[in-house]
C-alpha cells in the first residue's frame, strides 16, 4: 500500500514561503506570545551582530509541549472542537481567544533568519519546570531528497540559562547529523559544508544578554528573565535576513511608513478614546551600532493616540447589527452631532454571516483652510494620517493584517476617489480609526494562512459590501454639496472656514508687509546712526543756511533783508523738522512685533531721544545763533514777535497739511467700509426676498388636493426650514458685522490721550505672541529636565553593572601584572565618572523636597567637586570669604545648588573670554545676601536686565535659559537674584542673591 512521505522542504514551503514578509512573520510571533498569555513581547535587534532576539513572558512550554506541539506541523489543538487537548491557559488572567489555528505560525521564524536558539520555561504552580532549549537551522529544510525525520533538532533541559559551551554542544549535534547524511550520500557535501559554516558562526551568550537586555519587571508585570519563578519563551535568531534592515529603514528619501511600521504599529488598539486595556504590550528596539544606544520603533507618540481624536474635524462612531444596518453618531466639525442610521439591503435584511461589529474613526479635511483644527495640530495630525492613516481592523483587540495599511485598498476607497473626489469624499490617508470584531460573533471571518487578510468567503464579501455601502452613503448624507439636508452643515462650515482662512491670510500678508517695512526702518535707522548719516545731514542743512545768510550782504533795503533772513530761518527750521519726522519711526499699528524687535524699537526710542536732545537741539540752537549773528553783522533789527509768529505759522501750516491728509484717508476708509456694509446688507436682503419668492412660486406646482400622499405638516416644515435657513444665514452675517463695528471704539485714558481698539488689539496680540514664546520655552525646559532625569536613571543602572565588572577585573589584575595598569586606569576614570553621577543627586527635586538650613561651605565643596577639573584646566581660582563660609541658606538644596552652578558656569565662560592674567571667582556673604563675583568680561549697562530674559544670551550658541531659570526658581522661594550696578572691589561682575522682605 502506498503512503505519503513528508520531505523536509515541505516545512520551508509551508512556513517561510507562506508568509508575505518579515514584518508579517514578526506579527505572527507576537500573536503566538498573545496566545501564550504574555503581558509583554519585546524585540531587540542588534544590526552589527545580525542578531534578532524576541522575548515574551507568557506561560512557556515544557519539553513535552515543545516536542508534541511546537515541533509538530499543523497541530490542531487550537482549533475549536478539536479532540486534542487545547494548549495550556493562564487561569490567573482573563481568557484570550486564540488568534492562530494553522499550526504553522512558528515556521514564520524562518522568514526572519536562517537559524534560531529557542529557550522556554513553562509556568508552574507546584512543580519546578526546567528551561527547555532547542537549536534549529532552517537552511537544512531547503535541502532536497531528505525527509523530515532525517533532520536532528537537539532539545535539552537546563536548570539555568545554557552556557556558551552547552550551546556549542547543541550546535555540534546538528553538525554531526549533517556529516552523517553526507556520508550516507543523502545530501551533497557542498551545501552541507555551507550550512555547517553558518552554524559555526552562531554566537550567542544568553547569560550575558540576559543581564544587559532591557527588562519590564515591575509590580504589575514579571520580567523576561527565565529564572526559577518566571516563565516565557525566547528566540535568538542569527544571522538575520538582510531584508530586515530595508523593512525597518524604508525609503529615506520619501516620508512614508516603513514596512515594519505598516505591519507592526497598532498591534493592539490604543488609538481610540476609552479603548480596552491592551492585554499585551509590544516593543521593538533597533540597535544600529554596538554602543548600547537604540531607536524605539514603537514610540507611542509617533502613532495615533486617543488625544488625537480631540483634534479632528469629524468623528464617526457606531454599531453594525447582525443585519448589516448601521446606527451611531456622526459629529461634523466637532460641533453638530447627529444620530444617524445607514441601511444596507445587500442580504435582503436577513442575518449576515459576518456578524455584528462596530466602527470608530476620525477624519480630517484635506486642506488646512477647510479645517477647524489649528495649524500646529493640523500639521501634526495630517503628517500622522499621511503616513499611518487607514482603517485598522481588530479581532478581540488584536490587529488583523494587512488592514490599516493605506496601500491595501480593500474597500475601493482610494480607487473610487480617483474617479470623482466630489462624490467619493473619503480617503484612507485622511482617516484613522478601527473596526472591532469578536471571535465569538465574527467567527466566519477567517484569516488566510499567510496572514494576507481574510479568506474571501461569503462572510468577508458581506463585510466588504456593508462597509463600502456605509462610506458611500455617509458621503452622500453628510459630505456632498448637493447631498441631503445634513450635508448643509458640512458645506456651510467648510465655506465659513475657507472664508475665515482667506481673510486671515490677507490680514497676515498685510501685517507682514507692514512688519517688514517697520523692521527695515529700524535697520536703516541703526545703520545711519552707526555711519553718522544724521549728523552729516544736519551739518549740511546748517552749512547751507550759513552760506545763504552770508550771501545776503548785497541787499540794501532793510525790510527786504529782514524778510530774506526770516525766510531762510523758516526754511532751515522746516528742513530740519521735516528730516526729523522722516527718520521718526511711528509706533507699530495693525501688526505685532517679536520680542527682539520690541527691544530694538525701545533701543531706537532711547537713541532717538538722544538725537533730539543732542544734534537736533544743537542744530536748532545754531539756527538761532546764526540769525542773531547775521542780524548783528548787517545791522538789521528783527522783531522777536515777528520771528515767533512766522515760526508758529510755519509749523501750523505743516501740521494742518499732514492732519488734513490723514483726515481724508480716514474718511475714505470710513466711506469704503460703509459702502461694503451696505452692499453686503443689500445682497443678503435680496437673497432672502428671492428665497421667499421662489418658495411662493413653488405653490403653483404643488398637487395638494389630488394627492393622497401629500403631507401638509412635512411640507410646511420643509418650506419653513428653507426660509429660516436663509434668514439665519443673513442674521449671522449681520451680527458678525455689527460686532466688528461695535468693537471699533475710542476712549481717553487718564492723560487725556485717546486709546483706540486697534491699540488694544495690538497689545493683546503682542501678549499672545509672548505667551506662545513662553510656552514653547517651557516645553523645551521640560524636555531638558526629562532628558537629564532619564540620563541620570539610565546612568545609575549602567554604573552598577560597570562597578561589578571592575570588581571582576580586579581579580584578574591581581594575578596578571599586564592587566594591573589597565585596571588602575579604568578604575580611576570610572571613579571620576561616578563622581559626576553623584553630583546629580542634590539637583533632583524629588529627592530633596524638604527645606533645611544649607551651609554655604557645603555649596562651595559641591562647586569644587563639580568644577574642579575645569578650574585647574583654565587656571581659575575659586576664593571665598569667611563671611561666606559661616553663612547658611534656608530652603531646598534642589533650588539653590543649580543657581550657584549656573552662575559659576557663566563666570568660567566669561573669564576665558577675557584677557586678565589672574582669573578669580569670589564668593562672599553678609547680612544682606550672597555675592558671586568674577573679574572677567564686564556686562554692558544695556544688558543688565536683558541677561535675565528667556532666550537672551551673548554666548556663542547660548540658549539664554540659565539666568532666567535661576531668577524664576529663587523668586518662588522668596529670594531675588540681580546684578549689582557697582561690582565688588577687584571684580567686574557681581551677582547678588538676597532674601525678599
Amino acid at each position: 500500500m502506498a503512503k505519503f512521505k513528508t520531505k523536509a522542504r515541505t516545512l520551508d514551503l509551508l512556513g517561510r514561503q507562506q508568509i508575505a514578509g518579515i514584518p508579517t512573520a514578526i506579527n505572527e510571533l507576537f500573536k503566538n506570545a498573545y496566545d501564550a498569555y504574555a503581558d509583554n513581547v519585546d524585540v531587540d535587534y542588534f544590526r552589527v551582530n545580525k542578531l534578532f532576539i524576541l522575548r515574551d513572558n507568557g506561560i512557556g512550554m515544557t519539553k513535552e509541549d515543545f516536542e508534541s506541539r511546537w515541533l509538530t506541523l499543523g497541530t490542531d489543538s487550537k482549533v475549536i472542537n478539536s479532540k486534542i487537548a487545547s494548549p495550556p491557559i493562564d487561569k490567573s488572567k482573563p481568557f484570550r481567544p486564540i488568534t492562530g489555528e494553522k499550526g504553522i505560525g512558528r515556521l514564520a521564524i524562518a522568514s526572519v533568519g536562517s537559524q534560531v536558539l529557542i529557550l522556554t520555561r513553562a509556568k508552574s504552580i507546584n512543580n519546578h519546570n526546567k528551561i527547555v532549549a532547542a537549536f534549529i537551522n532552517w537552511e537544512i529544510f531547503e535541502l532536497p531528497n531528505i525527509n523530515l525525520d532525517d533532520i536532528t533538532i537537539p532539545v535539552k533541559e537546563f536548570e539555568i540559562l545554557p552556557t556558551i559551551e552547552q550551546i556549542e554542544s547543541m550546535k555540534q549535534e546538528v553538525i554531526d547529523s549533517l556529516s552523517f547524511l553526507v556520508n550516507k550520500n543523502e545530501i551533497d557535501r557542498e551545501p552541507a559544508e555551507k550550512i555547517i559554516k553558518t552554524i559555526q558562526k552562531f554566537k550567542v551568550d544568553c547569560l550575558t544578554l540576559n543581564k544587559t537586555l532591557i527588562d519590564v519587571n515591575s509590580d504589575e508585570n514579571k520580567g523576561f528573565s527565565l529564572s526559577r519563578d518566571n516563565s516565557g519563551t525566547h528566540f535568538y535568531i542569527q544571522p538575520v535576513n538582510e531584508n530586515l534592515n530595508d523593512d525597518i529603514d524604508g525609503d529615506k528619501k520619501r516620508n512614508i511608513a516603513t514596512k515594519i511600521e505598516k505591519m507592526l504599529l497598532g498591534f493592539t488598539n490604543t488609538m481610540t478614546p476609552n479603548h480596552p486595556k491592551p492585554q499585551i504590550i509590544t516593543a521593538f528596539r533597533d540597535y544600529k551600532s554596538d554602543d548600547g544606544t537604540y531607536s524605539n520603533l514603537f514610540d507611542k507618540d509617533n502613532f495615533f493616540i486617543p488625544e488625537d481624536f480631540t483634534f479632528v474635524d469629524h468623528h464617526i462612531q457606531g454599531e453594525f447589527d447582525k443585519y448589516g444596518q448601521f446606527s451611531g453618531k456622526v459629529k461634523i466639525f466637532q460641533e453638530n452631532e447627529f444620530d444617524h442610521k445607514i441601511i444596507w439591503n445587500g442580504n435582503s435584511y436577513r442575518e449576515t454571516q459576518c456578524g455584528a461589529f462596530s466602527i470608530n474613526f476620525a477624519y480630517i479635511q484635506g486642506l488646512l483652510k477647510q479645517s477647524i483644527i489649528d495649524a500646529e495640530n493640523y500639521n501634526r495630525i495630517f503628517a500622522k494620517a499621511d503616513k499611518y492613516g487607514g482603517l485598522y481592523l481588530y479581532k478581540d483587540n488584536i490587529r488583523i493584517l494587512p488592514y490599516g495599511d493605506s496601500d491595501f485598498d480593500w474597500l475601493d476607497i482610494e480607487k473610487n476617489r480617483t474617479k470623482k473626489a466630489s462624490v467619493y469624499f473619503f480617503s484612507f490617508r485622511r482617516m484613522f480609526g478601527v473596526i472591532d470584531l469578536k471571535q465569538d460573533i465574527n467567527f466566519e471571518l477567517k484569516e488566510k494562512a499567510g496572514r494576507e487578510g481574510f479568506i474571501e468567503n461569503k462572510a468577508y464579501r458581506q463585510l466588504r459590501s456593508i462597509l463600502k455601502n456605509f462610506f458611500e452613503q455617509l458621503a452622500v448624507d453628510f459630505f456632498r454639496e448637493d447631498g441631503g439636508p445634513k450635508s448643509k452643515v458640512w458645506a456651510e462650515k467648510r465655506a465659513e472656514r475657507e472664508a475665515h482662512y482667506e481673510a486671515l491670510k490677507k490680514h497676515e500678508k498685510r501685517a507682514k508687509a507692514r512688519k517688514d517695512k517697520f523692521q527695515k526702518s529700524l535697520n536703516n535707522f541703526f545703520d545711519d546712526l552707526k555711519n553718522d548719516v544724521f549728523a552729516r545731514h544736519v551739518e549740511k542743512i546748517i552749512a547751507s543756511l550759513e552760506n545763504d545768510l552770508n550771501s545776503l550782504s548785497y541787499i540794501s533795503d532793510s525790510e527786504e533783508l529782514t524778510n530774506a533772513i526770516l525766510n531762510l530761518e523758516i526754511s532751515a527750521r522746516s528742513q530740519l523738522s521735516e528730516y526729523i519726522e522722516k527718520i521718526r519711526i511711528p509706533i507699530p499699528r495693525g501688526f505685532t512685533i517679536s520680542k527682539d524687535t520690541r527691544k530694538d524699537f525701545e533701543a531706537y526710542g532711547l537713541e532717538f531721544a538722544l538725537l533730539e536732545s543732542g544734534i537736533f537741539k544743537d542744530a536748532f540752537n545754531k539756527i538761532d545763533i546764526y540769525i542773531e549773528d547775521i542780524s548783528h553783522d548787517l545791522h538789521v533789527e528783527i522783531s522777536k514777535r515777528k520771528r515767533l509768529e512766522q515760526a508758529v505759522d510755519a509749523i501750523s501750516t505743516q501740521a494742518y497739511q499732514i492732519a488734513t491728509i490723514t483726515e481724508r484717508e480716514t474718511k475714505q476708509a470710513l466711506a469704503e467700509v460703509s459702502k461694503n456694509v451696505a452692499h453686503v446688507a443689500s445682497e443678503l436682503m435680496i437673497g432672502l426676498e428671492d428665497k421667499i419668492k421662489e418658495i411662493k412660486d413653488s405653490f403653483k406646482s404643488l398637487n395638494i388636493n389630488n394627492s393622497d400622499d401629500f403631507d401638509l405638516v412635512d411640507k410646511r416644515k420643509e418650506l419653513e426650514n428653507e426660509i429660516l435657513n436663509e434668514k439665519n444665514r443673513a442674521t449671522e452675517i449681520f451680527d458678525s458685522i455689527t460686532k466688528q463695528l461695535q468693537n471699533v471704539y475710542f476712549q481717553k485714558d487718564n492723560n487725556e490721550q485717546i486709546v483706540t481698539s486697534d491699540q488694544m488689539y495690538d497689545s493683546i496680540s503682542e501678549e499672545l505672541d509672548e505667551l506662545r514664546e513662553r510656552v514653547q520655552a517651557d516645553i523645551e525646559l521640560s524636555q531638558l529636565g526629562l532628558a537629564v532625569g532619564v540620563i541620570h536613571h539610565e546612568f545609575s543602572s549602567t554604573v552598577k553593572s560597570i562597578r561589578s565588572s571592575i570588581q571582576d577585573l580586579k581579580v584578574w589584575a591581581e594575578v596578571n601584572e599586564k592587566l594591573e595598569h589597565v585596571y588602575k586606569n579604568i578604575k580611576i576614570n570610572f571613579e571620576h565618572l561616578d563622581g559626576y553621577l553623584t553630583l546629580f543627586t542634590p539637583l533632583n527635586r524629588r529627592l530633596y523636597r524638604n527645606r533645611e538650613h544649607i551651609k554655604a561651605n557645603d555649596i562651595k565643596i559641591f562647586l569644587i567637586d563639580l568644577f574642579g577639573a575645569r578650574f585647574e584646566r583654565h587656571n581659575i581660582q575659586l576664593k571665598s570669604t569667611k563671611g561666606f563660609s559661616k553663612s547658611t541658606l534656608y530652603g531646598f538644596r534642589s533650588t539653590f545648588y543649580p543657581v550657584f552652578v549656573n552662575l559659576i558656569d557663566n563666570a568660567i565662560y566669561w573669564l576665558n573670554e577675557s584677557n586678565v592674567a589672574e582669573k578669580i571667582i569670589r564668593l562672599h556673604a553678609d547680612d544682606q545676601g550672597f555675592y558671586i563675583s568674577n573679574n572677567g568680561v564686564e556686562i554692558s549697562p544695556k544688558d543688565v536686565e536683558k541677561i535675565f530674559e528667556l532666550g537672551f544670551s551673548r554666548k556663542s550658541n547660548g540658549r539664554g535659559m540659565g539666568l532666567h531659570i535661576s531668577r524664576e526658581v529663587l523668586q518662588s522661594e522668596n529670594y531675588e537674584l540681580y546684578l549689582l550696578e557697582s561690582p565688588r572691589e577687584g571684580s567686574s561682575v557681581t551677582f547678588k542673591i538676597m532674601k525678599k522682605d
